[in-house]
């Protein structure tokens, strides 16, 4: 969607900046959580991040679109006399209530008609009540997610919430062969494996190829190992792309969004991993350090993108750019780092005549030994620990019914979100062929996966808590035009550290 000058929709951005910056503004939005409550352009909980929500499709340019809600799709509530009931709990996303009302159930229902699916459909933001509610009252709940809304898997693995699945693979001769081996094991520990993975990807630069175009400005590369994409390279491109900063009607943004809900994302791009692997394993960490080189030149590069080279919005625009419909998809903004439930959320732009091509690379190397830097994002489904007898083998049926190849490729296809299983995996990229070559696309999806580690917080203890101690003080920063990383970080670094040892206290053995 392209905005005009003078247009209504340009009008109407510049009052929605002005009005956000006598609000005093905010964070800009963060790359994404398709864990998936929402953030900047379908950024979810999960990875915190947004669900994976089918975008609206893009109005004239000459019209100003309100914000838009995903219709509500509604759910058979009782079952019929004599039927088992198995109860699955989901979030709110049109495009996957979709396949769940449209593909999930009538599928089940013809493969056993004596089962009843009741649907628990949920906002994202509210899942966690309503689970720790039904968990405590022992309410029928069977299969679920543990990503989508609390803390995340490892605070329900260490609170006993999740049933081992490792006899019932064994029991079955279950084969696991076609899942991605190293998306698999996330959701393994302790010799067992707790969670079948449905969704999983990294993070990226999505690049508005229209405005590369115009600017006669080349791609950036595919390859995570291109050692040309270095951190300098990425902020001369977005100088080049930059157009009119100071004039929220016309401005052309060279780029934005970033990793502000992840505090090992921007270290990791200058090589420094803030947790370590022991602290994955286990969900606990010892104290961190972030007042190191790297962490402070890493979080002050982000910070300067605005207020020293001036190729990014401010947190106004972007939170006016999103009430708009997202920074990227407004076409206003060239390159884009986000979590890839851009893969599917942006999928709509390549065919709307509104809309534009645009292209996915990796995520830029602020030094030489930054390999691992794509945060990363699964969702498995789970069962309840505690289940027992039939009511067992009923939530463990649909657990193995949802993450069959036929139903992981109808997921695939009906939300537009990258599969699990490597068979179906290949040819997931041709949705993209019309605007990025598919050898191209593949190799920077999957790149994130060899140069990048699941999100934190999915495998910390008590995330939430965490998050809050260093949001709480960063948020100030992003929006200061004279902040300084080297001067919030100490800050930062003793109030994690609090909450860290407040977390090992109170829970680990």
């Amino acid at each position: 969607m392209k905005v005009k000058k003078n247009s209504p929709l340009a009008l109407l951005l510049m009052v929605l900046v002005l009005l956000l910056s006598a609000c005093g503004g905010g964070s800009s939005a963060p790359a994404g959580d398709t864990s998936s409550g929402s953030t900047s352009s379908g950024e979810t909980a999960s990875g915190g991040a947004a669900a994976p929500e089918a975008e609206a499709t893009a109005e004239p340019a000459e019209e100003a679109p309100a914000v838009q809600q995903p219709d509500e799709i509604t759910f058979a509530e009782d079952p019929q006399p004599g039927q088992k009931v198995v109860v699955w709990m989901v979030r709110t996303g049109l495009a996957e209530n979709a396949w769940e009302r449209d593909v999930v159930i009538p599928a089940y229902q013809k493969a056993r008609p004596d089962v009843f699916l009741k649907v628990l459909n949920i906002r994202q933001e509210d899942i966690a009540v309503k689970r720790e509610a039904m968990i405590a009252a022992k309410e029928p709940l069977h299969v679920w997610s543990p990503n989508w809304g609390g803390d995340g898997f490892a605070s329900d693995r260490y609170r006993g919430l999740l049933q081992d699945l490792t006899p019932l693979i064994e029991r079955d001769k279950l084969d696991l062969s076609d899942f991605l081996p190293d998306v698999l094991s996330i959701y393994q520990s302790e010799g067992k494996q707790w969670g079948i993975p449905f969704l999983v990807t990294g993070t990226y630069v999505y690049y508005n190829k229209e405005l590369f175009d115009e600017a006669g400005v080349p791609y950036p590369p595919s390859d995570w190992d291109d050692e040309t994409w270095t951190w300098e390279r990425y902020i001369e491109v977005a100088k080049q792309l930059t157009k009119n900063y100071d004039d929220p009607n016309t401005a052309i943004y060279g780029t934005a969004g970033g990793y502000n809900e992840y505090l090992e994302g921007y270290p990791g791009m200058w090589g420094k991993n803030v947790w370590t692997k022991e602290a994955f394993e286990t969900g606990f960490s010892d104290n961190i350090v972030l007042t190191d080189e790297a962490s402070i030149t890493a979080f002050q590069a982000f910070h300067d993108r605005t207020y020293v080279h001036k190729v990014s919005p401010d947190p106004a625009t972007t939170s006016a750019l999103d009430q708009l419909g997202g920074a990227f998809q407004t076409g206003r903004v060239a390159m884009f780092i986000s979590g890839g439930w851009g893969h599917w959320n942006f999928t709509s732009l390549i065919d709307d005549p509104n809309g534009f091509c645009w292209g996915t690379a990796p995520l830029p190397k602020g030094a030489p030994n930054a390999d691992d830097r794509s945060i990363n994002y699964a969702d498995p489904w789970v069962i309840t620990a505690g289940l027992e007898g039939e009511e067992l083998d009923e939530a463990w049926e649909f657990l193995k019914f949802l993450t069959s190849a036929e139903q992981q490729k109808l997921y695939t296809e009906t939300s537009g979100t990258p599969p699990v299983r490597a068979s179906l995996l290949e040819n997931y990229f041709d949705r993209f062929s019309k605007c990025q070559d598919v050898d191209a696309a593949r190799e920077a999806f999957q790149g994130a996966f060899s140069h990048g580690h699941e999100s934190a917080n999915h495998l910390l203890v008590k995330y939430d808590e965490l998050q809050q101690s260093w949001q709480n003080i960063l948020t100030p920063f992003w929006s200061d035009p004279e902040g300084k990383a080297s001067e919030v970080l100490p800050e930062v670094e003793a109030a994690v550290n609090d909450a860290l040892q407040r977390i090992r206290d109170e829970l680990k053995p």
